[in-house]
């Protein structure tokens, strides 16, 4: 158990080191400090790369958006067709139960009227 507890606190100082991030490494060591000094006491004032990386950030979301809302449209015209092929489906159905008053479908049976009743025409 004492060697789990000694194993963890430098794993976790690890992670903690790697979500924090570096200044790159062409800039000198005091221009990060300044920057970050700077960052801390006016949080107003953003540099010309926060604002970059906040535009395109905001240029990656837009299209996310603008994705999703073309997948949304496109979901709901292929709805739209589902149900009005199911309506004609249904439509036909029920046109082929109550007939057009010379074939009905009776039982799965199509019948035709005859000048002395019904026969067999068939299947439904």
């Amino acid at each position: 158990m004492r060697t789990k507890g000694r194993l963890l606190l430098p794993v976790l100082t690890l992670c903690l080191g790697a979500c924090v991030q570096s200044p790159p490494p062409s800039a000198p060591v005091a221009e990060a400090v300044a920057a970050t000094a700077s960052a801390s006491t006016a949080p107003s004032t953003t540099s010309p790369s926060t604002t970059s990386v906040a535009d395109a950030g905001l240029a990656i979301a837009l299209a996310r958006d603008a994705a999703n809302r073309a997948a949304r449209e496109q979901t709901l015209r292929v709805q739209r067709q589902l149900r009005e092929h199911a309506n004609e489906q249904q439509e036909l159905l029920r046109a082929a139960r109550q007939g057009n008053g010379g074939e009905r479908c009776i039982a799965g049976q199509k019948m035709r009227r005859v000048a002395n009743g019904w026969v067999q025409a068939g299947t439904c």
